[in-house]
C-alpha cells in the first residue's frame, strides 16, 4: 500500500471515529445516560450504565438528514412520484458523481452498533447478568440489522439470488486500520447475517415498551418488510408465507399502547409520541431539533419542494408531485398529510403547498412558534403498514379477493377522521392496484416503502415505476447506488456495483 492510499484510509478511520464522538446529547428522554460508542480506554462498556449509554450512541446516530428526509426524498423520486432529487430520478448516479454523505453515516451508525455488541459481550457476569446482557445485545444487534437492511435496500443487488456477489459490505467489528481493507460478502449471505441479527433479537428481545426504541415486534415487522420486498419482486411464495406469518403475529400479539389513532390529524401532531409508531426517529429537545431534524423535511419541504402560494390562475397544487397526484389528492388523507407551510428562512414570508405532515410548520415558523413545534420525526414503522402488508401478502400467497382486501377495510374503519370507505375491488388487477396505492398514500415519503412498492407491483404488464416514469425503460442493475469513490479508493478490495462505475 503507498503512503498515499495509507494517509486516506487513516482519514476514513479517524472521521468516522470523530463523528462518533459528536454524539454527547443528553440523554434524558434516551437513556439518561451520555451516549458512547468510540472505543478509548476512558469510555470502555465497563458495566450496566456503560452498556446502555453504547446503545444510546446507536440512536444518536440517526439524527441527522440521511437517516430521515434525504433517504427518503431520493426514494420517492427514484420511484417517480416527484424530482426532488434529480440524479435519484434519472439514476444518474455513478462512482465518482455520488456523494458519499450517506454512506459514511450509515457505516457511522454501523460502527456504533458493532462497539456495543462487542463491549458488552466482553462485560463479566459480576457487571451484568446474562439475562440482561441478552437483553442488550438483543437491541443492539435489532439495531445494526436495521442498519444493514437499509444498507442492503440503497447500496446492493438486494433483489437478486443469493448467488449474487453484489451484497453487503459486511462489518461486525468497530473498524480500524487493520479490519478496513474488506471484500463484500453475496446476497445470500447478506440476508443471512441480517436475519441472524433479528432472529436472535426476535427470541431475547422485550416487547415495545416506547416507539423511540427497537422491540421484539418492530424486528418481526423489519424482518416481514426484507422478505416481502425481495419475495415480492423475485415471486417466491415460501418467503412472502414466511413474512405473512410475521406480520399475523405482530397484528395478534402486541401491547396495547400500540395501536391505531382514531384521527390522523393526531399521528402527525403527535408526532413521535403518537400510539400508531412502532419505531421513530426521536429528536433531543436541546434547541438542535430544526439542525438535526434534516434539511429535507426542515426545509426543503417549505422552501423549494411545494407549490408558492397563492396559485397562479389556472395552477394546481402538486405538493411537488409529478405523478400519481389525480389519485393522491382524490384521497381523503390529502387535505390533512398536505397543506400550506410558511418558507424556511426568516425573510422568507411565501406560503408553500407541500407535505406538511413531514414540514410540520417550516423550519423558522416552527422555531418562533409557542411552544416551538420541531418535533420532526422520521416514521420508520407505523400500525396502518402492518395491514397493508398483511393484504398485499395475502394476495400475492392465494387468497381471494375479498380475504385479500379486507386487512385494508379494518384498517380503513379504524380511522374516523378523515373516513376512509371500504374499497371493493373487482378483481385481481385492480386488487393490487388499490393495495399499492392505499401504501403509497398512507407512507408517502415517510420510510422509503413507495419505491420498493413500484418495483414489486405491476400495472399494464410493467412495473409501476415504468408507467410512473412515462415509460422510462427500467435499468435493473441501477436499482441501487453506486458504492462512493471514497471507498473504492480506500479499500482496495472493494468491487463495485455493476454499471455504476
Amino acid at each position: 500500500m503507498n503512503h498515499n492510499n495509507r494517509i486516506n484510509m487513516k482519514k476514513t478511520i479517524y472521521t468516522l471515529i470523530f463523528l462518533s464522538s459528536l454524539f454527547t446529547l443528553s440523554c434524558k428522554n434516551y437513556l439518561d445516560i451520555q451516549p458512547i460508542h468510540n472505543l478509548t480506554d476512558a469510555n470502555a462498556i465497563k458495566d450496566q450504565a456503560t452498556a446502555k449509554a453504547s446503545l444510546g450512541g446507536i440512536y444518536a446516530s440517526f439524527q441527522n438528514d440521511e437517516w430521515s428526509g434525504a433517504l427518503y426524498a431520493a426514494q420517492a423520486s427514484k420511484a417517480g412520484f416527484v424530482r426532488f432529487s434529480v440524479p435519484e430520478y434519472d439514476m444518474s448516479y455513478n462512482q465518482t458523481t455520488i456523494s458519499a454523505t450517506a454512506w459514511t453515516a450509515y457505516y457511522k451508525s454501523l460502527n456504533a452498533a458493532n462497539f456495543a455488541i462487542a463491549g458488552i459481550s466482553k462485560l463479566p457476569e459480576a457487571a451484568l447478568s446474562t439475562s440482561d446482557k441478552n437483553l442488550l445485545i438483543a437491541e443492539a444487534r435489532c439495531l445494526r440489522g436495521w442498519i444493514n437492511a437499509n444498507l442492503l435496500w440503497n447500496y446492493t443487488h438486494w433483489w437478486a439470488d443469493d448467488a449474487d456477489p453484489s451484497g453487503l459490505l459486511y462489518r461486525d467489528e468497530v473498524v480500524s486500520l487493520d479490519n478496513i481493507r474488506k471484500a463484500r460478502i453475496s446476497v445470500g449471505d447478506s440476508y443471512k447475517k441480517i436475519y441472524e441479527d433479528l432472529d436472535f433479537a426476535i427470541t431475547n428481545l422485550s416487547d415495545l415498551s416506547s416507539p423511540r426504541y427497537v422491540s421484539k415486534q418492530f424486528a418481526k415487522a423489519l424482518k416481514a418488510k426484507l422478505l416481502l420486498y425481495r419475495a415480492g419482486y423475485k415471486g417466491s411464495v415460501p418467503d412472502l408465507q414466511t413474512a405473512l406469518v410475521l406480520v399475523n403475529d405482530v397484528i395478534s400479539n402486541h401491547p396495547s399502547s400500540f395501536n391505531m389513532e382514531a384521527n390522523l390529524s393526531d399521528v402527525y401532531a403527535n408526532s413521535w409520541d403518537s400510539k400508531e409508531n412502532l419505531f421513530v426517529r426521536y429528536l433531543e429537545n436541546d434547541g438542535t431539533r430544526s439542525t438535526k431534524g434534516g434539511y429535507f423535511y426542515t426545509y426543503y419541504l417549505s422552501q423549494i419542494g411545494g407549490n408558492a402560494l397563492p396559485l397562479p390562475t389556472g395552477g394546481v397544487a402538486t405538493a411537488g408531485l409529478v405523478a400519481g397526484l389525480d389519485w393522491f389528492s382524490t384521497d381523503p388523507r390529502w387535505p390533512v398529510v398536505t397543506g400550506p407551510v410558511r418558507g424556511a428562512e426568516t425573510w422568507d414570508n411565501t406560503m408553500r403547498f407541500t407535505f406538511k405532515k413531514l414540514a410540520r410548520l417550516g423550519r423558522y415558523a416552527g422555531q418562533i412558534a409557542s411552544p416551538p413545534d420541531e418535533k420532526y420525526a422520521a416514521y420508520y414503522f407505523r400500525f396502518p403498514e402492518l395491514y397493508i402488508m398483511k393484504a398485499e401478502l395475502l394476495a400475492r400467497t392465494g387468497a381471494s379477493i375479498s380475504q385479500s382486501i379486507a386487512p385494508i377495510n379494518e384498517m380503513r374503519a379504524k380511522r374516523v377522521t378523515p373516513v376512509l370507505p371500504a374499497l371493493n375491488p373487482t378483481n385481481a388487477d385492480e386488487l393490487m392496484d388499490l393495495i399499492f396505492k392505499e401504501l403509497v398514500t398512507e407512507t408517502f415519503m415517510e420510510n422509503g416503502s413507495e419505491f420498493f412498492a413500484s418495483l414489486r407491483f405491476k400495472k399494464n404488464g410493467q412495473p409501476w415505476i415504468v408507467n410512473l416514469k412515462n415509460g422510462k425503460i427500467l435499468e435493473e442493475n441501477k436499482l441501487c447506488r453506486p458504492i462512493p469513490n471514497s471507498e473504492i479508493v480506500n479499500n482496495p478490495l472493494m468491487e463495485q456495483n455493476p454499471d455504476l462505475k
